[in-house]
């Protein structure tokens, strides 16, 4: 307790002034000490109480936050169909009957001209279209090498390519092909490491739309990082797209991967100024072309035909028609036509892709080419009414 001088009566400062005692001493004595300023008790005392409850909150943030972020991984993961536009069903379709080795006689790979362009309901011989929206050389390989993995091999392998898609990748390479789970994460790194090996720093430079490049973006649209989807998942209301998508995919199986071209497609890309192949595309090309032949697998080039509205681009089309005839001559392949087919504008959906109309009818202008269940050479498909 505080004390006072006897007979003196204590003043306002004095009862306001802080007395501390230290314990008693061997002696029994009272030793004071320097006064605690109250300011400097508060802050200590608040320090102390407020540390531990706002570790707790960030530690619960963050605990929440990756336990969010790993439900809707999993979700995007193992349950696209519920949510994905339905383009993304096209290459289920194709991913799945290549899983289960549904090939046919003849195997048919490339872009979309031919996935749109050929019907194998009106072909003679059994065959599956695995050709893909905006596929390159790099795709056509990663397929085949799952294709000769099957038990039972077909006797062909046709592949069709358009010009540009022997040059740098777009954007849909990542949109596509990686997001859509059609090239794995291992298929990613086997092209980055092949790029390295080359040299080549074209083919996979292309930025996509969200800025993202090289290989922190090839590593997040391997892995399927949640962001990348979050515009399918708005718009399919997260489970709002899996019945139809269902219904698509029966469809897409039971027409063999032939998909119907009907208006403008957005992926097809313009023509460049000129023919262009990098040493990518041109390194898995070849490894497609020659790994058919180890395995004993007739391989053939088929060229789609083309509009004549893009008779302009004819050098980019010589071009491209002589890099084909060198390669099947490289591969031991057969180029079904050494020509340039060319044909009239209105038989085309969008300029670029054939009508389901022509499909059907360059369908049936293959299927004559067949000997001895092979597709043979010179084949010059004709267009409807020539």
């Amino acid at each position: 307790m505080p004390f006072y001088t006897v007979g003196v009566p204590p003043t306002k400062a004095a009862l306001l002034r802080p007395v501390a005692h230290e314990p008693e001493g061997d002696a029994g004595a009272t030793l004071p000490h320097a006064p605690v300023a109250p300011q400097a008790l508060l802050s200590q005392c608040c320090r102390t109480m407020d540390s531990a409850p706002f570790t707790r909150y960030l530690i619960v943030f963050t605990v929440t936050l990756v336990l969010w972020i790993s439900v809707v991984w999993a979700y995007t993961a193992w349950f696209p169909m519920a949510y994905r536009e339905s383009g993304y069903v096209s290459w289920a379709a194709k991913k799945a009957m290549l899983d289960g080795c549904e090939l046919g006689q003849i195997a048919f790979f490339g872009d979309s001209r031919l996935e749109a362009g050929f019907d194998p309901a009106d072909f003679t011989a059994p065959s599956t279209n695995f050709a893909l929206a905006a596929g390159t050389a790099i795709e056509a390989r990663v397929a085949i090498d799952r294709a000769l993995a099957c038990p039972t091999l077909p006797r062909q392998a046709v592949i069709s390519l358009a010009p540009e898609h022997f040059g740098p990748v777009s954007s849909f390479y990542w949109l596509l092909s990686i997001r859509y789970g059609f090239l794995s994460a291992g298929d990613v790194l086997a092209v980055q490491r092949l790029a390295a090996q080359l040299g080549d720093t074209e083919t996979l430079a292309t930025r996509t739309p969200e800025g993202l490049s090289g290989a922190p973006r090839d590593w997040l649209y391997a892995a399927g990082f949640p962001s990348l989807s979050f515009s399918s998942l708005v718009r399919g209301r997260i489970f709002g797209r899996y019945s139809e998508n269902q219904a698509r995919l029966a469809t897409a199986k039971a027409d063999r991967g032939w998909a119907a071209y009907v208006g403008g497609d957005p992926l097809r890309a313009e023509h460049p100024g000129r023919f262009i192949v990098t040493a990518l595309q041109n390194a898995e090309f070849e490894a497609a072309l020659s790994a058919l032949r180890d395995r004993g697998v007739a391989a053939a080039i088929l060229i789609m035909p083309y509009a004549q509205t893009h008779e302009e681009t004819g050098p980019v089309l010589a071009a491209y028609r002589d890099y084909l005839a060198d390669m099947a001559k490289r591969t031991g392949a057969t180029l079904l036509d050494p020509e340039i087919p060319i044909w009239p504008a209105p038989l085309f959906a969008d300029g670029a892709h054939l009508k389901p109309s022509s499909a059907h009818a360059f369908t049936a202008e293959l299927a004559a080419c067949l000997a001895d269940g092979r597709l043979a050479a010179p084949c010059e498909p004709a267009a409807p009414g020539e």
